[in-house]
């Protein structure tokens, strides 16, 4: 009989007013080597600001994580969450996951509650991959191809949350994070990480100009978790020791037109995965779950107006002289004054039409 344990431990955030649980940063870290990420030089810098989330209206609970140590396979299903909401635009629904079965999944996986690493995850048989079954036992809730990234690398992170709607994040949590965390907090700046403290996130969505308590959060990073979240700066998540992965999956996109929220095509988005060091086989097989990419419609071509008449010069006083002058001749030469009269009227008619 197998035996479960218990490495994780319980604090509580008292502006949240939440139970939370952590393990060792040491026990999630990378056993195995991962494909990374590169930014093509061809790629322009991403405007800012991105938006994934709808503005944070999606759910994202906590899943568990306030009672164990899961925040591994919570942060995978936040991704997904996240995705299937499509921004809350109509043809996305948010993915609904069964939290007892995750649960039931991380203590099979991590031996009892003793939190996870990315093999786990999205190694060959990682419980967010289709060799692992799927999230919570989900066939859908699954992962194509991942790729391990700097986070601190800002062009990168930017482009892979509004390519590929975020990045997840195994981090070293400080106290100072625990005791002030709550909905909407801004953490400016760098702080001293406790790897007692070792916990999973994902990043998604980056701020515009804006002013959130007093600070710029333009560049900063939404993070959720504990079914909340809160705008990060590159500056602190570069001091808690992060260690990162971007995910590509058919959850993004839209299952009746392969395009997802932002009007993109599943087979573009393959392109540019690839582009940056994903695997091409991996992600064609997704490509190919979809619809083809819809070749836009051309405009119409404009019937050209018909040419203006060109304008007919007036007739000159020569020519009406002259045809008075031919109409006269033509009559009696004792003809009558009103009959003369009559002819000329005649005779001019036609050099002045009635208009």
């Amino acid at each position: 009989m197998t035996i479960k344990t218990a490495s994780t431990h319980k604090k509580w955030l008292p502006k949240h007013g939440q139970w939370v649980h952590f393990t060792h940063r040491d026990n999630m870290k990378r056993k195995r080597p991962m494909a990374k990420a590169s930014l093509p030089k061809t790629v322009p810098a991403t405007t800012l600001p991105v938006d994934c989330t709808g503005n944070a209206t999606v759910s994202c609970p906590m899943l568990g994580n306030d009672q164990y140590g899961d925040c591994g396979p919570v942060m995978c299903a936040h991704m997904d969450e996240i995705r299937t909401y499509g921004q809350g635009k109509a043809g996305f629904a948010e993915q609904s996951v069964n939290q007892t079965a995750l649960v039931a999944q991380y203590e099979k996986v991590s031996g009892g509650d003793n939190g996870t690493d990315e093999d786990m995850l999205v190694g060959a048989q990682g419980i967010w991959t289709a060799a692992g079954g799927g999230l919570a036992g989900d066939p859908t809730a699954v992962v194509g191809d991942h790729l391990d990234v700097d986070i601190t690398d800002i062009d990168l992170a930017q482009y892979l949350i509004d390519q590929f709607y975020g990045i997840c994040m195994a981090w070293s949590v400080p106290d100072a994070f625990i005791q002030g965390f709550a909905q909407g907090t801004v953490w400016p700046n760098a702080a001293a990480p406790d790897p007692a403290n070792g916990h999973y996130t994902c990043q998604a969505d980056v701020a515009g100009e804006s002013v959130v308590d007093g600070v710029n959060i333009f560049g900063f990073y939404r993070l959720w978790t504990w079914g909340a979240w809160c705008w990060v700066s590159p500056a602190f998540v570069e001091s808690v020791q992060p260690q990162s992965f971007a995910t590509f999956s058919a959850l993004q996109f839209n299952k009746a037109t392969g395009y997802d929220s932002h009007g993109r095509h599943v087979s573009d988005q393959a392109a540019a995965w690839v582009a940056i060091g994903g695997n091409a086989a991996a992600v064609a097989a997704i490509v190919s779950q979809f619809p083809p990419k819809v070749a836009p419609t051309p405009a119409p071509t404009p019937t050209p107006a018909p040419p203006s008449p060109t304008p007919t010069a007036p007739p000159t006083l020569l020519e009406a002289q002259s045809a008075v002058a031919s109409a006269l001749n033509a009559l009696d030469p004792l003809i009558a004054k009103a009959d003369a009269e009559k002819a000329a009227v005649s005779a001019l008619v036609p050099l002045w039409p009635a208009s």
